[in-house]
């Protein structure tokens, strides 16, 4: 008779499991739906000292590339795209010390990278790239 009770038990539990594990999955998270529209803010701020010379290099609207020289800090600039699944925006920033400039890309308002560069020397440059690939 236990022996009965134990095989019942064992294949009620299988049952339970096999149906609780083949329950249908929930909807694909939607913030991973493309092609989809997306706000994107690069930033660059002093991080130290003076820099000076500043250049910068970022994604644009279309996915091609704008540059723009002797930029003064701090820089902001907001765009509105649309991206699709392994898409990326990067932002590539040159100055001259002594100090350094931190950039920054935020998209939907969340910081996705941030990175620092700096230099001690007014005869030295730095160079930095943050970059964001969709997933």
């Amino acid at each position: 008779m236990k022996t009965k009770l134990f095989l019942f038990s064992a294949l009620v539990s299988t049952m339970m499991f096999t149906l609780v594990s083949c329950k249908k999955d929930k909807a694909d998270d939607p913030t991973k739906v493309y092609p989809k529209n997306v706000s994107i803010e690069y930033k660059c701020t002093v991080a130290s000292g003076t820099p000076s010379g500043l250049s910068i290099i970022y994604s644009n609207e279309s996915g091609g590339s704008s540059t723009l020289t002797n930029v003064v800090l701090p820089f902001s600039k907001k765009i509105n795209r649309t991206v699709n699944a392994n898409d990326d925006v990067t932002m590539g920033f040159t100055g001259v010390g002594p100090g350094g400039v931190k950039g920054e890309i935020y998209v939907d308002g969340k910081l996705v990278d941030s990175k620092t560069a700096s230099s001690n020397s007014s005869s030295n440059s730095f160079t930095e790239t943050v970059l964001y690939v969709w997933q």
